[in-house]
């Protein structure tokens, strides 16, 4: 058995939480950021308005959609490929991005618009009110995954992030 199988909801609920706030494994500890999943990408986040240097921030409205997407992308064909490569000597880390299927119209995100100018081939923060939409539906998603245990162990993976690509 591998990395590349299906994992119970439980298990990618229990993978989400414990990922919290622990070093990313496949970084050096000097350098290595937080897991956040949880604490940026769901309605937990204290305040939606606060990272104004990015054009478009979305939030999983809550930790059900949050484990309903990371289980899709999980199992997903591209998903299981993906992590197919965790198999492999060396290789530590993996990024998943896959469009929603089978939770399609089920999953929503609250988004934040920030005003942007192009100044030279930069995108700055620009003056302005921020535009607030919710519970837009998401058609995809991007989780990164690390490897944290043996393939056969319960809960064996570090999902570092994941959050709304795409919404419809």
């Amino acid at each position: 058995m591998g990395y590349d199988r299906q994992y119970t909801r439980e298990e990618i609920h229990q993978m989400l939480y414990l990922s919290e706030r622990r070093l990313r494994p496949s970084s050096p500890a000097a350098k290595a950021h937080e897991g956040h999943a949880i604490s940026r990408h769901t309605e937990q986040r204290d305040n939606p308005f606060d990272r104004r240097a990015i054009k478009q921030d979305s939030t999983f409205c809550g930790r059900k959609d949050l484990v309903l997407a990371v289980e899709e992308a999980l199992h997903d064909v591209k998903g299981q490929q993906e992590l197919a490569t965790l198999n492999r000597l060396g290789v530590d880390s993996c990024a998943i991005t896959v469009q929603l299927s089978a939770a399609l119209g089920k999953i929503t995100a609250n988004v934040v618009q920030s005003p942007m100018a192009k100044i030279g081939k930069k995108q700055l923060p620009a003056s302005g009110p921020q535009n607030y939409l919710q519970k837009v539906l998401v058609s995809s998603v991007f989780v990164l995954v690390d490897k944290l245990g043996s393939a056969e162990s319960w809960a064996p993976l570090h999902i570092q992030t994941a959050y709304p690509k795409d919404l419809a």
